[in-house]
């Protein structure tokens, strides 16, 4: 007969399962380490024949704590309040430090790699932990308490900070450096094809937060802060005669006559 299994159990188990996915960990990872069989591991993942140290052992190969798990009592949430919006909006740093937090980043990452200080970091994760985004787990890591890919509302508040100053950040930075890796084309789309790609946007956008998450799961190095825009927009034809049609034909008429 199928093993029974209370509703405590069942509740760690549906949030495992949630950070397997969130971490973007296989059930061929587990078996690797596990070192057993993958019908047992898949077995073990539907609550079959487990027991207290299996379940402790899945854990520790999904990289948490089962307590961690039982004090859990809700899915992450998929968007911000509003006044959590214009809290973030009014302070860069710290929004900088939840937005680092939602990637997987802990107080040593926050210290070294973005130099906040001691001070100032603390201080900044106690308002994020009041404001309900971040939460401290019994093992001391830092957690978001909203999906990666957390969606901020189309004008509000962070749209209007990103448009400000995210944004020209990532357009300022040397587009034709070896670094920074771009695909560009032109097509004629009605509003409902930009609306169409804007979807394809955000599901690409998954499979990256996907891609993050295995290798944080796998401890890789050389992980560096990569910043991520994707974008269409019409294009205004006067922009596209100045700059390129007479632009150019300018040019080539100079280059001929010197």
């Amino acid at each position: 007969m199928p093993q029974k299994h209370g509703p405590a159990v069942a509740t760690i188990m549906e949030a495992l399962r949630r950070e397997l996915k969130g971490r973007g960990i296989r059930v061929s990872d587990l078996v690797t380490r596990l070192g057993v069989a993958e019908p047992t591991v898949r077995r073990w993942l539907r609550g079959q024949g487990l027991t207290l140290d299996r379940l402790d052992r899945l854990c520790a190969a999904v990289g948490v704590d089962m307590r961690d798990l039982v004090a859990r009592d809700d899915a992450p949430r998929e968007s911000f309040t509003l006044s959590q919006e214009r809290v973030l909006a009014a302070d860069r740093g710290l929004a900088l430090t939840f937005f680092a937090i939602l990637q997987g980043a802990q107080r040593d990452d926050l210290e070294n790699d973005f130099g906040f200080p001691t001070e100032r970091l603390m201080a900044n994760l106690r308002r994020l932990e009041r404001l309900g985004l971040i939460e401290t787990t019994r093992s001391g890591m830092l957690r978001a308490k909203l999906r990666r890919s957390v969606a901020w509302r189309r004008g509000g508040p962070l749209a209007v900070a990103f448009e400000r100053t995210v944004k020209p950040l990532l357009f300022s930075q040397n587009f034709g450096s070896p670094d920074a890796l771009y695909v560009s084309n032109m097509v004629r789309l009605t509003p409902s094809g930009r609306a169409r790609v804007q979807a394809l946007f955000e599901g690409l956008r998954d499979d990256i937060l996907l891609i993050a998450g295995q290798e944080q799961s796998a401890r890789l190095d050389g992980r560096d802060w990569s910043g991520v825009l994707m974008m269409i927009r019409p294009f205004e034809n006067a922009e596209m005669t100045a700059e390129w049609r007479d632009g150019g034909r300018a040019k080539e008429t100079g280059d001929g006559r010197s």
